[in-house]
């Protein structure tokens, strides 16, 4: 459970670094360069999900709390959408326009859904704490943003690839990659 925390607290702490210490940010990226700060940041983005994928499987389930009977319906309903979204925040489409934050509303969906049918402590942990991330996120940069940046440029082949690409990622999670990254395959 303290690989899972570490992973967790690691990947929170590394996004809302540039948030609450943007001018700390731009002098360690001016000093690195930019291509060097990137990949930093890449690496620890890294080592942060290889630690919460390891200590999720090592982590014991250990029930915390009575499951709603709907729990499953609406994970299965709401993680396309979540996966759609997630896909959502790169490029010109409409849901980066009308969200403003999709990839954010993504992974709340997807934390609070998996907490719908996931009862452990690591669940709680997890999902908790990357929801949490999420919706700390959301509106810190709302406040922080707010009327000074444009509503991104939108069309719709951009928001077709980001259905396109959200079902496929949902499909091959179904199949495959959620029984990979957690040993809880979905079939």
């Amino acid at each position: 459970m303290i690989l899972l925390t570490l992973g967790v607290v690691l990947f929170t702490l590394i996004h809302l670094y540039p948030c609450f210490a943007a001018p700390h940010r731009a002098r360690v990226r001016d000093r690195l360069g930019e291509h060097r700060y990137k990949g930093l940041f890449s690496l620890l983005v890294f080592v942060a999900i290889a630690c919460i994928i390891a200590g999720w499987r090592s982590a014991s389930p250990l029930p915390l709390y009575f499951l709603p009977t709907w729990g499953h319906a609406l994970v299965m309903g709401t993680m396309p959408v979540a996966l759609i979204l997630l896909c959502a925040g790169q490029g010109p489409n409409h849901f980066r326009r009308w969200l403003v934050h999709p990839q954010l509303i993504g992974t709340l969906l997807w934390a609070g859904s998996h907490l719908a049918v996931n009862s452990e402590a690591r669940s709680l942990v997890l999902f908790g704490g990357l929801g949490l991330w999420a919706l700390v996120s959301i509106v810190w940069i709302s406040v922080r943003d707010w009327r000074q940046k444009p509503r991104p440029e939108a069309n719709w082949q951009g928001t077709g690839i980001c259905v396109g690409a959200g079902l496929a990622l949902t499909a091959l999670m179904i199949f495959w990659g959620h029984g990979w990254l957690t040993g809880i395959p979905l079939h």
